[in-house]
């Protein structure tokens, strides 16, 4: 399966367009009824963040082939590096939005989500380079 088919990106771009739906979802007063099941799931919102954010790193990563950078001595996946941000900053955006609020457990969760996500499509893109190698 090549990471970067035409599949893998339309995939990506669907998954970017439903975050945005739940985002606005959740940003307007008279939907977020439509988001209360989470709060019947044991720790559902925090699992959410991390199953989201988590997934998204995931598809961007096979996207662009687990690409890295090196800073200092470590090397890190570009597209969870892009994720981080966007969920960084859509996190603090929520201090300005009446009716949503910042919470740093939702970040923790969100970051946990990237690099766990980030790994998980860093071994499979790994793994694949290997067999088109033999």
């Amino acid at each position: 399966m090549e990471m970067k088919s035409a599949g893998m990106k339309i995939l990506l771009v669907v998954y970017i367009f439903i975050l945005a739906v739940i985002i606005f979802i959740a940003s307007q007063k008279g939907t977020r009824y439509l988001l209360n099941f989470v709060g019947s799931v044991p720790y559902g919102d925090k699992l959410g963040h991390f199953l989201l954010m988590g997934f998204f790193a995931f598809l961007l990563n096979l996207v662009l082939n687990a690409r890295t950078f090196k800073f200092w001595k470590f090397r890190y996946l570009l597209g969870s590096l892009i994720v981080f941000v966007v969920v960084t900053l859509e996190e603090i955006s929520q201090i300005f939005v009446r009716g949503r609020t910042f919470d740093w457990g939702d970040l923790v969760f969100d970051y946990l989500g990237i690099f766990a996500f980030g790994e998980l499509a860093r071994f499979i893109c790994r793994r694949k380079a290997r067999q088109l190698e033999n």
